[in-house]
């Protein structure tokens, strides 16, 4: 704890990354604000809320759970459907933006102070140290201070201005989506999310049907940027016999839009100030889910700012610790997943449903139940393939590596 109340570090978004990291340095005992420019923490939201079992095991808790799902349909570009189910609870649909909420209310309670309204227009930070420039929102004359502190954090979403103020590198893609909340007069299934691939559903990525409840939902897609906009994909996509079929006589209740960014950032380190969260571009490629991964990240992030300042060296070399850890964690895999989205960009509608209709084995749906997770997607794969030869005609030159 730094003496006379100065401010040991500033987070600069309240997404997950950012209250979760601050909550630990709070509760560290470091003097924590969280600057975040919207009125409200968790809107707009931007996020379909499915959440793996691993996020609720990171917090120690469960959070704003809606509804639990134990399984899948995958719908193939040409119509084929593969269904699974594990039986037990694999994923849960949250509140998303109660999510963000409670989060944010843990890190207040742990001593953090939460600055809402504020947007950072500059950001400075250099090996004496570093500051930022805030705008209050909420005054008529959009007044300008400056905010000294000894470290900051950049958890500031997928257009980070932490990221391109200090010369991080850039996430390598992202993807663009857009999604609808839904209700229904009708019973829907809660126990199932439906997938849908195919260049002209959402090239590079795949549409999805997520239940809230028995009468409420999200329909939502990510794509590739270029070409028809995102909206546009949705409407084309929900206006299909098949979807009209799933969802008859759906009210749209509301819309969100966002970007995914994919990566992750190899070095969101530098001194005095770390990347964590979509500001990392540390989503998942293979679901475009990036919840657990920056929990993850803030737990070793906040580490290593602990020990930096215990130190008395909050320089990048020091606080290298943190994507170190985070690599041994996660970072491989988000890396392996990364692998995977590259070869189903590389199969053209034909193959990827040849791949799904050679899923659809007893077998193999068998080695989906108990080897599908969420957040390890190529432990699944790799177990696939050492048990289907065909799949290995099919896939393996795309997914060589993997053994």
């Amino acid at each position: 704890m730094s003496p006379g109340g100065t401010l040991d570090v500033a987070v600069v978004g309240a997404g997950p990354a950012g209250s979760r990291i601050a909550r630990l340095l709070a509760e560290a005992g470091y003097h924590v604000t969280i600057i975040e420019e919207h009125s409200e923490v968790g809107r707009p939201i931007q996020c379909a809320g499915l959440m793996s079992n691993r996020v609720f095991e990171e917090l120690g808790e469960e959070v704003g759970v809606l509804n639990r799902v134990s399984g899948a349909r995958i719908h193939s570009p040409s119509g084929h459907v593969i269904a699974f189910d594990a039986g037990r609870p694999q994923a849960n649909v949250v509140d998303r933006a109660g999510f963000d909420q409670t989060l944010a209310r843990q890190a207040i309670d742990a001593g953090a102070t939460l600055d809402l309204e504020r947007r950072v227009t500059e950001v400075r930070a250099s090996p004496s140290g570093c500051s930022l420039l805030v705008r209050d929102l909420t005054s008529a004359g959009a007044s300008v201070e400056e905010l000294v502190c000894r470290a900051i954090v950049g958890a500031d979403g997928p257009s980070s201005l932490v990221r391109r103020s200090l010369g991080f590198q850039r996430p390598r893609h992202k993807l663009i989506a857009f999604q609808v909340a839904f209700s229904s007069p009708e019973a829907i299934s809660i126990d199932h999310v439906d997938l849908f691939g195919g260049r002209d559903v959402a090239p590079g990525f795949f549409a999805w049907v997520v239940p809230q409840g028995e009468h409420s939902g999200l329909v939502g897609l990510a794509s590739e940027p270029g070409g028809m906009n995102p909206k546009a994909r949705l409407e084309a996509f929900m206006a299909r016999d098949d979807i009209r079929e799933l969802l008859p006589n759906i009210q749209l209740t509301a819309h969100h839009a966002g970007a995914i960014p994919l990566g992750p950032i190899h070095r969101p380190v530098t001194d005095r100030a770390v990347l964590v969260g979509d500001a990392a571009a540390q989503a998942k490629a293979t679901s475009g889910g990036g919840v657990y991964p920056g929990l993850v990240a803030a737990r070793h992030a906040a580490t290593a700012l602990v020990r930096a300042h215990e130190d008395g060296d909050l320089s990048a070399r020091n606080l290298m610790a943190y994507p170190k850890a985070f690599d041994r964690e996660v970072g491989a895999e988000l890396a392996k997943a990364a692998r995977l989205r590259r070869s189903f960009r590389a199969m053209s509608d034909r193959m990827v449903d040849d791949l799904i209709v050679t899923l659809d084995d007893p077998d193999l749906l068998d080695i989906i139940v108990q080897e599908g997770e969420i957040e390890f997607p190529s432990r699944l794969v790799r177990a696939l393939l050492r048990k289907s030869p065909r799949l290995l005609r099919l896939a393996g030159p795309l997914l060589r590596g993997f053994f």
